[in-house]
């Protein structure tokens, strides 16, 4: 898809943007279940994923796409959010970058996506105290990735006779192909 990486920069941006809080922005890799392993990144971060849920093809090697959009939020925390605590608000703060986080993608639009809507949301286990949830959009994107090998033809010159012609006739023994034994 030509524009998925164009559509990514779009989104990273308006987080880099709108959300300072933010400290990293990738593409999602299942970075949280690999912590070790991984590269070292900052929290809070975010992180995109795109599938495709639907396309119509629009002609001329050109697909109109139904894509899904997953932002992750990822928060280290060991603050508790229960009431009392000494930590409340600290904890609470991850509540209002997801808030923050729709308000950025939620009914917008941009060079690359329209027609962006919020779908779903839920949180994903870490098996740490830390906080991870995502939240799912669709967006519409064109995507003309396929005509890249299409090569442009141009008629100079082309004469065209148009005429009323008669079939040819197709009785025993004039057809317009040979019969098969």
């Amino acid at each position: 898809m030509k524009h998925l990486k164009d559509l990514y920069l779009e989104h990273e941006q308006r987080i880099t943007d709108y959300i300072p809080e933010i400290k990293h922005v990738d593409l999602w890799s299942e970075q949280i279940g690999f912590l070790a392993e991984e590269h070292f990144f900052k929290a809070p971060a975010t992180f995109f994923a795109y599938r495709i849920l639907n396309t119509e093809d629009q002609g001329d090697r050109i697909q109109q796409l139904r894509m899904q959009v997953e932002v992750y939020l990822y928060y280290e925390t060991f603050a508790d959010s229960s009431r009392g605590s000494k930590k409340q608000s600290t904890a609470l703060a991850f509540l209002d970058l997801l808030t923050k986080i729709n308000a950025c993608f939620h009914a917008t639009g941009g060079q690359t996506f329209y027609n962006m809507k919020r779908t779903g949301f839920n949180p994903v286990e870490t098996g740490t105290a830390n906080l991870l949830y995502v939240q799912r959009y669709e967006c519409t994107v064109n995507d003309d990735s396929a005509t890249i090998l299409t090569i442009p033809t141009k008629f100079e010159e082309m004469e065209v006779e148009v005429g009323n012609a008669m079939p040819p006739n197709t009785e025993e023994g004039s057809c317009l192909y040979d019969k098969i034994n």
